[in-house]
């Protein structure tokens, strides 16, 4: 077996999500429960007479399902395999007939598309249960915050496209820029979930902290290299730029995720039934 099957990952992916079923299950509602309290104790708190509650919804409320789905998601990408740190659990998953690279891609769809899903799942749920209890008990209006927290969680390059008047060239390099910048965090989260069997969400999110400050203070206050950004011309009309910094950061990023997947690859093949306390890879022993 070492070719790449798509019906043995199929398999192997129904295994995982069937293995998780119960705790996909349990987190799920409780981040349902959790959108529907808060969404409530904002309106609680926030609503008076001069202040209506569609704009209660727009600008308080809206606010915290957009965090939430963010940091929600960043977990469960940092607990990529944290269900396998369990000697049971990784027997099972390390007997599975199928491929290293099946198994990997099976884990990785699975923490990035079905618990994606599963949390916006729940921001639906919690967030119509919170139309159905306020216009019941408070007689207001069915306001769902599903397109505003859809609208914020769209990167700004891509809710420009349509309307942003700089040229075509420019726009594109926005959005690959932004592509580029979502995936090496993913895969960030992804490298720090393979290797850490504790802590790797507050490692992985202070070394993504530092490393844009560190680029921030680097490429813009000591280098002083821009990223996007417009000059006026002779008659007052904008003309748009792309920067050394984000030329630069186009071609660093993509080349940094690259290597983030093939580490957490290469350290997922190399799992054993005991491991490290801290690590899923012993740098003394290899």
């Amino acid at each position: 077996m070492n070719s790449f099957n798509f019906n043995r990952f199929g398999q192997t992916l129904r295994w995982m999500t069937a293995n998780d079923f119960r705790s996909l299950m349990a987190w799920t509602v409780g981040f349902a429960a959790c959108i529907f309290l808060v969404e409530m104790f904002i309106l609680s708190i926030s609503t008076h007479d001069d202040y209506s509650y569609y704009e209660c919804l727009k600008h308080s409320v809206a606010d915290f399902p957009t965090g939430f789905i963010m940091i929600a998601i960043l977990i469960e990408l940092s607990l990529f395999f944290f269900d396998y740190r369990k000697k049971a659990k990784r027997e099972a998953l390390l007997m599975l007939p199928a491929t290293n690279l099946e198994k990997y891609l099976s884990a990785l769809f699975y923490v990035t598309v079905v618990w994606t899903l599963a949390v916006l799942l729940a921001f639906v749920v919690g967030d119509t249960l919170r139309m159905v209890v306020r216009a019941v008990m408070y007689n207001n209006e069915w306001i769902s915050t599903i397109p505003m927290v859809m609208h914020n969680l769209m990167p700004d390059a891509f809710k420009k496209f349509p309307v942003d008047p700089a040229p075509v060239p420019f726009k594109l390099t926005e959005i690959y820029f932004a592509i580029s910048f979502i995936t090496w965090i993913h895969s960030l989260y992804i490298f720090c979930g393979t290797l850490l069997r504790k802590y790797s969400f507050v490692v992985a999110t202070v070394v993504l902290i530092l490393s844009i400050a560190f680029t921030l203070w680097a490429g813009v206050d000591q280098l002083h290299l821009n990223m996007f950004y417009g000059t006026p011309n002779g008659d007052g009309v904008l003309v748009y730029k792309v920067g050394a910094l984000a030329y630069l950061l186009c071609v660093i990023l993509p080349l940094l995720a690259v290597f983030n997947y093939w580490a957490s690859f290469h350290i997922f093949k190399g799992f054993q039934l005991i491991t490290n306390k801290w690590t899923n890879y012993d740098i003394l022993k290899r």
